[in-house]
């Protein structure tokens, strides 16, 4: 236990001895650390912090402030080739405002495994990745939500077209959600000949892959940094022994001049949008 006789201190110092185990199954942790008293200051409240690799971003896991030295974290990766890493802070009230101290050392958590194969695979993938991959936005299409009030069809309970700059073809408002930023790596693209309406056209599919553990689905989005609008046309898992290995995609670049290019992302490029040719869209 860590004692603080100064009322007037500004800063708590940070939690010591944070250990981190499993009690339940593999997909939860339990953080515990020595507990931190402040004399005549209040309750002594904490925030766990969680990153994928120490030096990484650590984002705040707890929803509400934490009045024991103990928090189970119920949204683990069972992938042993992914690392998790926890911080703690100690926060006290002074004249009613919060003051957070500094972050304890951080502690680290994996699922192990003893398949040395999967660990050499693994391996193997991630430095593949990071070398020659990209980190690409994916973005959900939308089976549910509010119905698009522009060209939803009652009748045939679907879109009505695929131009709509509500739904954009989807049927619902907004169309694709944002989900977050992974790394993607381009496959040589694949050529060959389609069918339109009127002529023959060269269509291009580039093939890819990743690791991830969230589910990718057809006609998902994967926005490339340069800028590039590419849709999911198809996806084969890459597992074994019950593990991910990685997942497989066709994709298809769109046209620059697409509907989907005036999308409004309002994750990472809120107010406008490059293309590979440098043009900026609203």
């Amino acid at each position: 236990m860590i004692d603080v006789n100064i009322v007037t201190q500004k800063q708590l110092p940070a939690p010591e001895n944070v250990l981190v185990a499993h009690v339940h199954d593999l997909r939860s942790t339990v953080i515990t650390w020595t507990e931190v008293r402040a004399h005549n200051v209040g309750t002594v409240t904490y925030n766990v912090y969680r990153a994928l690799a120490q030096g990484g971003t650590f984002v705040q896991v707890n929803t509400t402030p934490i009045t024991v030295n103990r928090f189970e974290d119920h949204d683990i990766s069972v992938n042993p080739a992914v690392d998790t890493w926890y911080t703690v802070t100690a926060v006290y009230n002074m004249a009613g405002v919060p003051v957070e101290g500094a972050m304890s050392r951080p502690a680290h958590y994996k699922v192990t495994t003893t398949d040395k194969w999967f660990t050499k695979i693994n391996e193997r993938n991630m430095w593949i990745l990071r070398n020659t991959g990209q980190l690409f936005d994916l973005y959900t299409r939308r089976y549910d939500g509010e119905k698009c009030p522009l060209c939803t069809d009652d009748v045939r309970l679907r879109a009505g077209t695929y131009s709509c700059p509500v739904c954009y073809g989807t049927g619902f408002v907004g169309g694709y959600e944002p989900a977050y930023a992974l790394y993607v790596r381009l496959k040589p693209v694949e050529t060959y000949l389609g069918v339109s309406s009127q002529m023959f056209v060269n269509e291009n599919s580039p093939g890819a892959w990743t690791i991830t553990d969230t589910i990718i689905a057809n006609r998902d989005l994967l926005i490339a940094p340069q800028g590039t609008i590419y849709q999911v046309l198809g996806v084969h898992v890459n597992q074994a022994a019950g593990f991910l290995f990685h997942t497989e995609l066709r994709l298809k670049a769109l046209d620059p001049m697409d509907q989907l290019y005036s999308m409004k992302r309002t994750t990472l490029y809120p107010k406008a949008w490059m293309l590979e040719g440098g043009d900026v869209l609203p």
